[in-house]
């Protein structure tokens, strides 16, 4: 699978990724996962990402374990994606995961509903680790990989994708939003709620 995408005069493309890839986007997940804090000089801040500085060799190397893993098991509805630009077509600049995932049937919306834990669920594509390195942010390529990801989905066979998003992600939840994505269930609302964190949606659409 190969396919082009014209993005705000960039010229991108999306691939499956392979393991000549896994150093570069080990950089990239590990960089939008635990170096992406809040640009304000406060205390708090500035002592998170010294200790990510202090911890990222060992962060990348777990994150570097999983993908090769992944890779090996050659699953037959898995696939990491990658998005590449004609100044480095070999160098990854953002990418995104997909695997069948156990989904609940009928959404789960309140607090007390996480009293009981039990449900229907069914197997279907899930979206996990979508990245882009910082430099290339905000020039369309996460909107072209959610839509690569979408012909995936239907080439497998099914009509339902599904990714989760946290409550104060506003960026990616308007980007969701722009794509038909809709809210199927809040998981985890009790401890949440307990901890004072922000909830996670999990979010569907219908392809």
């Amino acid at each position: 699978m190969l396919q082009r995408f014209r993005g705000l005069q960039q010229l991108f493309t999306i691939r499956p990724a392979n393991p000549k890839d896994v150093s570069n986007l080990s950089d990239i997940l590990t960089e939008s996962f635990y170096r992406n804090i809040a640009d304000a000089p406060s205390l708090i801040n500035l002592l998170v990402r010294q200790l990510t500085n202090w911890v990222y060799p060992l962060l990348r190397y777990g994150i570097t374990i999983d993908l090769n893993s992944r890779f090996n098991e050659q699953s037959p509805c898995y696939i990491c994606l990658v998005a590449t630009h004609p100044a480095n077509k070999s160098q990854a600049i953002a990418s995104l995961e997909i695997c069948m995932r156990s989904v609940p049937i009928k959404p789960r919306q309140g607090f007390w509903q996480d009293l009981w834990r039990w449900q229907d669920t069914h197997e279907s594509p899930y979206i996990f680790n979508l990245a882009v390195h910082p430099q290339w942010r905000r020039r369309g390529v996460a909107k072209q990989l959610l839509l690569a990801a979408e012909q995936t989905a239907k080439q497998w066979g099914f009509s339902r994708l599904y990714i989760h998003v946290l409550e104060d992600n506003h960026a990616a939840r308007s980007l969701y939003d722009r794509l038909g994505y809709h809210l199927h269930s809040q998981e985890g609302t009790m401890p949440h709620y307990l901890l004072g964190r922000p909830r996670q949606f999990l979010l569907k659409k219908k392809l």
